[in-house]
């Protein structure tokens, strides 16, 4: 990529290769200046700055990343739509719901069928038990739309649940299971679905599996303890 000249037509491609590689392969300290480098050897590029953000986000540097998406929102890209969706998971994950929120609905906005964004919306909306039906109906967009997805699968499933369709909640997150049968939350959710559904011996096998399996990124570990000592103490 190195070898790629400045006046070539994939100058630009090379760099942002680059600028992958290095935020998969070097330390966080090491990646973020080799890209900086990148960055100002490039005019500040828009698709570099982009890895660069996304850099930040996969390393949980949520504050640095949503900085990024900010200057990257002024320019108005065709990409705009992806930009606010990767902002809003920042917002989200930093606990700020009304910003995460505002930002996915403006995706929707700018492009209503991404099942990515309709699915993290509506599973956000479905864990504050709002706007069910109207989370329900997204989640089946996105699954139409995206039918291998264990993530979207999950969502549609725990809708359900929280509408009190045992019978669809737990078809879908088996389905889930046989496609992600390590994925903690999904078995955690599984075991809430049985549990609702009067079969505890399955909620305890599936809450037991989640717990040896969760990372704790998951932040379920502490919940599932206290379902399990809950039934133990029972």
């Amino acid at each position: 990529f190195e070898k790629i000249k400045i006046n070539s037509p994939y100058f630009i491609e090379a760099q942002k290769s680059l600028a992958y590689n290095f935020s998969t392969f070097l330390t966080f300290e090491e990646a973020e200046k080799e890209i900086k480098i990148l960055l100002k050897n490039t005019n500040n590029n828009y698709f570099i700055k982009k890895v660069l953000g996304d850099f930040y986000r996969y390393e949980k540097k949520y504050e640095f990343a949503i900085s990024i998406y900010n200057e990257m929102i002024k320019k108005n890209q065709e990409d705009l739509w992806d930009i606010f969706y990767m902002r809003g998971i920042c917002y989200e994950r930093l606990g700020n719901w009304d910003k995460a929120e505002k930002d996915f609905l403006t995706s929707l906005e700018i492009k209503p069928d991404s099942p990515n964004v309709l699915n993290y919306l509506a599973y956000g909306w479905v864990e504050r038990e709002i706007r069910l039906d109207q989370s329900l109906e997204m989640l089946k967009a996105a699954y139409k739309a995206n039918p291998e997805s264990y993530y979207i699968i999950d969502s549609l499933a725990w809708a359900y649940f929280k509408k009190n369709n045992l019978d669809e909640a737990a078809r879908l997150m088996e389905k889930v299971i046989d496609l992600a049968p390590g994925e903690a939350i999904s078995l955690d959710h599984l075991g809430d679905i049985y549990y609702a559904m009067n079969r505890k011996r399955e909620a305890i096998h599936f809450w037991q599996q989640a717990l040896e399996l969760a990372e704790p990124e998951d932040e379920i570990e502490e919940d599932v303890r206290s379902k399990l000592d809950k039934l133990d103490a029972g």
